[in-house]
C-alpha cells in the first residue's frame, strides 16, 4: 500500500491551489479560444480525409483518421466544452456553450456519439467529478469489476475478458451507464448497470438506451454515412461500412486506454469519506488520479487531454491550453506541501490498470484503514 502523509498545512495547501487557479482563470483569453479552435479544425480535416478515403477500399489511413476524429470530437471538444471552459471568453461562439452543444438538433452537428450529452454531463461532470474514488463515483474500475476480480478464472482468461471489454465497452458499458445514471437522478431511483431488469426488453430502461444511445449513433454511422457512397456504387459504400466499423473498433479501444486507467492502480486511493472542505476536495483529486506524459499539443491530442487527468480533476472548467501551463506549478505546489503526484507513462498505466481490473493489485482505502461499518466497501477493498 502507498503511505502518503498528509500536507503539512491543509489550509496553506488550498490556498496555494486557489490563488493558481486566479491566476490561470486570469490569463484565459483570446489565445485559448485560437488555440481550441484549431483543435477543432483538425478534427473537421481528419473527418473529411477519413470521409473522402472511406470508398477506396479498407485502408488504414480512413480508419485511423474517422477514428482520431471520433476521439478528439469527444475527449477534447465536447470534454471542455460541458465543463463550461469556453463560454465565458469574448468573441467564443454559440455553440461553445455547455447549454447549447450537441443539444436538440445540434447533437448530430456537434457530438453524435453513442453517449447522450445530457446524461454524459450529469454522470461525469456531476457524479464523477465530486465524488472521485467514493462509492458515489459511477466511474471507479476496482468496484465496477467486483465481479471479475472475484472470479475464479485464471489470469490469462481475465485479460482476454478485459481485452474484449475493451473493444465494445463504450456502446455497452459507458453509455448505457451514464443514461442509466441520468434516469437514476430523474425517477429518485438506485438501478444498477448489472441490474437484469435494465436488460430486459420487457424494461422501459433498456429501450430508451436504444433510443437515446444506441439507434442514433448506428442509424447516422453505419446507416446514413455509408449509403452516401451508393452515389459512388455499390462497392464504395461496402468499403466505407468496413471501414467505419473498423474505426468503431479504433476507437473504442483507443478510448479506453486513455480514459479508464486515469483513477486505477495500486499507488491510487480510493475514498470513504466525502470531503466537506475544499482543501480534502482538492487532496482527493490529486491523491485519486494519474497523469500520463505531457508536453506538444500532439502528444496531448493523442491522448484526449487526459494526460492532464490531475489538473483538470483539481480545476474541471478550465481551457486545454490552461492545463498544459498548470501541469508544472501543480507539481511545485504538490512537492511544496508534500503531496505525492502519479505521473507516469500511459502503457505502464494500462498495465496497472489491467492488475486492478483482475484482482492482482487493489487500490488502497485513504487514509488507508478499512471502515468496517461500511459493508460494501470492505467487501470491495478486501477483495
Amino acid at each position: 500500500m502507498r503511505r502518503t502523509p498528509l500536507p503539512l498545512n491543509l489550509e496553506t495547501f488550498a490556498s496555494d491551489i486557489d490563488d493558481l487557479r486566479n491566476e490561470l482563470k486570469q490569463d484565459i483569453g483570446s489565445k485559448d479560444l485560437a488555440h481550441f479552435q484549431k483543435i477543432e479544425r483538425i478534427v473537421w480535416c481528419l473527418v473529411i480525409l477519413g470521409l473522402c478515403t472511406a470508398w477506396l477500399g479498407p485502408n488504414p489511413i480512413a480508419v485511423m483518421a474517422l477514428a482520431a476524429a471520433s476521439f478528439g470530437r469527444w475527449t477534447i471538444l465536447s470534454h471542455h466544452i460541458s465543463h463550461r471552459g469556453y463560454e465565458n471568453i469574448p468573441g467564443a461562439p454559440a455553440r461553445y456553450n455547455s447549454k447549447t452543444y450537441a443539444r436538440g438538433w445540434r447533437r448530430v452537428i456537434d457530438w453524435l456519439d453513442w453517449v447522450y450529452p445530457e446524461a454524459w454531463h450529469h454522470e461525469h461532470d456531476v457524479l464523477h467529478h465530486y465524488n472521485l474514488g467514493e462509492t458515489g463515483d459511477p466511474d471507479v474500475p476496482q468496484y465496477n469489476a467486483h465481479w471479475l476480480r472475484k472470479a475464479r478464472f485464471p489470469a490469462v482468461l481475465k485479460v482476454l475478458i478485459v481485452t474484449a471489454i475493451a473493444i465494445v465497452w463504450k456502446p455497452l458499458y459507458y453509455a448505457p451507464n451514464t443514461l442509466n445514471a441520468l434516469l437514476n437522478k430523474k425517477e429518485k431511483t438506485n438501478i444498477e448497470l448489472g441490474s437484469w431488469a435494465l436488460w430486459s426488453p420487457l424494461n422501459k430502461r433498456f429501450w430508451l438506451i436504444v433510443w437515446h444511445c444506441w439507434l442514433p449513433y448506428i442509424s447516422f454511422r453505419f446507416v446514413f454515412l455509408p449509403s452516401l457512397f451508393l452515389l459512388v456504387s455499390p462497392e464504395a459504400a461496402l468499403y466505407a461500412l468496413i471501414n467505419l466499423l473498423i474505426a468503431e473498433v479504433v476507437i473504442n479501444i483507443w478510448s479506453y486506454i486513455v480514459i479508464v486507467p486515469n483513477h486505477a492502480g495500486s499507488d491510487i486511493y480510493v475514498f470513504d469519506k466525502h470531503p466537506t472542505d475544499r482543501a480534502n476536495f482538492y487532496l482527493n483529486q490529486i491523491l485519486g488520479s494519474a497523469d500520463y506524459n505531457c508536453g506538444g499539443d500532439t502528444r496531448d491530442f493523442m491522448q484526449g487531454w487526459l494526460n492532464y487527468q490531475i489538473e483538470h480533476h483539481v480545476f474541471p472548467d478550465l481551457t486545454v491550453r490552461q492545463y498544459q501551463i498548470a501541469h508544472r506549478r501543480i507539481r511545485d505546489i504538490c512537492e511544496k506541501h508534500n503531496v505525492p503526484v502519479v505521473s507516469e507513462s500511459i502503457f505502464k498505466r494500462v498495465v496497472k490498470l489491467t492488475r486492478i481490473l483482475i484482482g492482482t493489485e487493489t487500490q488502497p482505502l485513504w487514509p488507508g484503514i478499512v471502515d468496517t461499518s461500511l459493508e460494501k466497501k470492505k467487501e470491495l477493498v478486501d477483495a
